[in-house]
């Protein structure tokens, strides 16, 4: 479900009287940028391993299986609604125009903030629905703690999209990225070490008031705004593009679960740990992809009044992405079944022929946010959205397959078979696509984005 984003109801001064937009902070190279990005990323997962230890052996399975849960049924809320193609559609917009998130959104907050307890109103009470036969009143705290969290990734997806979009610096953005991760491990670690004995309740409490201190530090990391009434974005200027970019925001191929989702219903929840320990490994490639695809859609976005600009930069981050997605999905190939035997046990090598499936899938899947970034920067968000709602019915019917078959190789294959298919189809709409919104033959062709790369 997608809920409109109202138009701002002001009145904007004539152009003429419009003041410039304030100049943008500079901003540190392509291959600055990529490492802090990759670092950043790889602390941020390690961290989130870190947390997934120490809350297990403090709740043990049924507690952990309840915090779980609350997260996935919050991240879900958030990404269906507006935690979708909002944040890109503004990072889009505010790159744009060269305007502050302070100016270009403030009037429009108070209606977002109602908006936005729909959904999570309505995820609290599937909750309800789904605990119905518990006795007690956790359920009621935990549903509590899924509406709260639900509203807090919400909020912080569009405080990241703001402050990508008004030019960020890029040590504070990396900062800010990285915060949660940070304050909630050292929580769980002073918790760990006192002997504390959290229950499913505590733990939420714990990351959500970890959450609530980050959304103050990247509220205050955004820059002053001019109060000028002509730097207000326009509300279905917004509305239109996050409608276009939604669903390729969301990336509903490997953004929603779906695998795991049928490989537990379909195959059971022993073939499910399984798959879990596999997807474990692969998802540092997806947080490298998601973290580069943030940071591109503005470099690309500010420089769509510069087609030669414009290209340089395309094949720079084409040829950035590439690189550090083949060697984070090599290195973990050869990794593999040493990691999963000593990590994870004896028990679960039977999930490494899977997990170098979905390896190989996690890279391919992360490179298309890359392609997928290019294309919103471009004014051409709606084409991804088109191919993902294409391709996610063969995700489908690939994990059905699997599971008639009882083979998780076999959901493997259906994911690295759907990253193939989705990054070239993903190539032609970007190559064919030109700064601007612009088409294939729109101008002369004898320079284009995607010709041999070539690095800034």
């Amino acid at each position: 479900m997608l809920l409109c984003v109202p138009e701002p109801d002001t009145t904007a001064a004539p152009a003429a009287d419009a003041a410039p937009a304030p100049e943008r902070p500079k901003q540190a190279g392509g291959a600055i940028t990529g490492l802090a990005v990759v670092g950043a990323s790889i602390l941020t997962q390690l961290l989130s391993t870190v947390n997934a230890v120490l809350a297990s052996r403090m709740l043990g399975v049924e507690g952990r299986g309840q915090v779980v849960l609350v997260t996935s049924l919050a991240m879900m809320a958030s990404q269906l609604t507006l935690g979708g193609g909002l944040p890109n559609a503004i990072t889009k917009l505010l790159a744009d125009k060269g305007y502050t998130a302070r100016d270009g959104l403030g009037h429009l907050l108070p209606r977002l903030v109602t908006i936005s307890v729909v959904p999570s109103a309505l995820a609290a009470g599937y909750l309800l629905f789904l605990e119905r036969h518990s006795d007690g009143g956790t359920k009621y705290a935990l549903a509590v703690a899924l509406a709260l969290m639900a509203l807090q990734t919400m909020g912080l997806r569009v405080l990241i999209g703001s402050m990508l979009g008004e030019g960020t610096p890029l040590l504070s953005f990396a900062m800010t990225n990285l915060a949660p991760q940070a304050v909630t491990t050292l929580a769980f670690v002073v918790a760990f070490g006192v002997g504390a004995d959290l229950d499913a309740v505590e733990t939420l409490a714990l990351i959500i008031g970890s959450a609530l201190l980050t959304s103050l530090v990247r509220l205050l990391a955004l820059r002053k705004p001019t109060h000028d009434p002509t730097h207000r974005l326009d509300g279905h200027e917004l509305w239109d593009l996050t409608k276009k970019t939604h669903i390729g925001s969301v990336g509903p191929i490997d953004g929603l679960s779906i695998d795991r989702t049928l490989v537990g219903s379909l195959l059971g929840n022993a073939q499910l740990g399984l798959y879990s320990a596999a997807f474990s490994l692969a998802s540092l490639t997806n947080i490298l992809g998601g973290s580069l695809a943030m940071v591109a859609l503005p470099r690309i976005a500010v420089v769509q009044n510069d087609p030669p600009r414009e290209r340089l930069v395309v094949r720079g981050w084409i040829v950035l992405s590439a690189a550090i997605i083949v060697v984070a999905v090599v290195g973990l190939e050869l990794i593999a079944a040493p990691t999963i035997r000593i990590a994870f046990g004896e028990e679960f090598t039977g999930a490494t022929e899977c997990a170098r499936w979905l390896i190989a899938a996690g890279g391919l899947l992360s490179f298309r946010r890359v392609l997928i970034a290019i294309l919103q920067g471009r004014g051409h968000g709606g084409w991804a959205s088109w191919i993902e709602v294409a391709l996610t019915p063969f995700v489908v019917l690939g994990v059905w397959w699997a599971s008639h078959i009882n083979s998780l190789v076999a959901a493997g294959i259906t994911m690295a078979a759907v990253g193939v298919i989705s990054c070239l189809t993903l190539w032609v709409g970007a190559y064919r696509s030109r700064p601007g919104g612009g088409h294939h033959g729109d101008e002369p062709t004898d320079e284009t984005a995607l010709e041999t790369p070539v690095t800034t």
